[in-house]
């Protein structure tokens, strides 16, 4: 095999190099979406259920994850999603680091710090296999991202981000893509972000995010259709007691606008 062949193929997941996460390691992190027999991931077995049918009525296969304000666990809804859709057998899924300013996803899965998205916004880099990792040999691919300092809204809607996001919509189907997006309020990366995806998915925190803020979120992000919300941490309800995640982590259901 020569030089050439042997570099990775970011559109094949297969060809990636791969990162080995130990069940401990996942589970102390929160991540429980590759873990079908564990009752805390089936909130994203159904929420995984619910956007695959969306994907089916809508051909929709770039989503983003977002929230109106830090700190309300889009990171984690987007990384449990991701997982729990890649244990379908015909799904490949790339998990995308978009938060430039806030990268969360390498630690959640423990991958050591390497070249990430934005070294290929930046020009360090113009191979996508450099910045893409695959999980234990899952159908997971994550898009790792890097804080260098660098101006988060310059890199994403220069030409090297309109080159990143064909590049993503050109892998195959039935690839889905999930984007770890920036909050909304916290400047305007997310709104940048949105313009280029399909639809988005908005965590809101029960008894925190505001009818208000949500209906602001939505105005801003708009046209990008605001496929359904998840509530984080639910109090009370359809996932209290048997389905609360350490102590109140509880994660309702999908529920897709009418």
């Amino acid at each position: 095999m020569n030089a050439f062949a042997a570099r990775p193929n970011f559109a094949d997941i297969t060809s990636l190099p791969s990162v080995t996460t130990t069940p401990e390691q996942l589970l102390a992190n929160r991540i429980v979406g590759f873990r079908n027999a564990d009752i805390r991931a089936r909130p994203f077995k159904m929420l995984r259920s619910q956007i695959r049918k969306i994907q089916q009525d809508t051909g929709v296969r770039l989503i983003g994850v977002t929230s109106a304000s830090p700190g309300v666990g889009k990171s984690f809804v987007a990384s449990n999603l991701a997982a729990a859709m890649s244990r379908v057998a015909d799904a490949s899924v790339y998990l995308v680091d978009i938060d430039l300013r806030r990268p969360a996803l390498a630690g959640r899965f423990e991958i050591e710090e390497r070249r990430g998205l934005q070294d290929y916004l930046s020009g360090v880099t113009s191979d996508l296999g450099e910045i893409a990792v695959r999980v234990n040999e899952e159908n997971l691919a994550i898009v790792t991202s890097v804080d260098r300092g660098l101006a988060s809204a310059e890199l994403l809607s220069g030409p090297t981000a309109d080159a990143f996001f064909a590049a993503v919509r050109a892998l195959p189907e039935p690839t889905t893509i999930i984007f770890d997006m920036p909050p909304v309020f916290a400047d305007d990366d997310a709104v940048i972000v949105a313009e280029r995806l399909d639809g988005v998915i908005i965590v809101v925190e029960d008894g925190l995010t505001t009818r208000k803020q949500l209906k602001e979120t939505i105005r801003l992000l708009h046209p990008t259709p605001c496929l359904g919300t998840v509530f984080n941490r639910y109090k009370i309800g359809i996932l209290d007691d048997d389905y609360g995640y350490n102590g109140g982590y509880g994660y309702g259901v999908y529920y897709r606008d009418q």
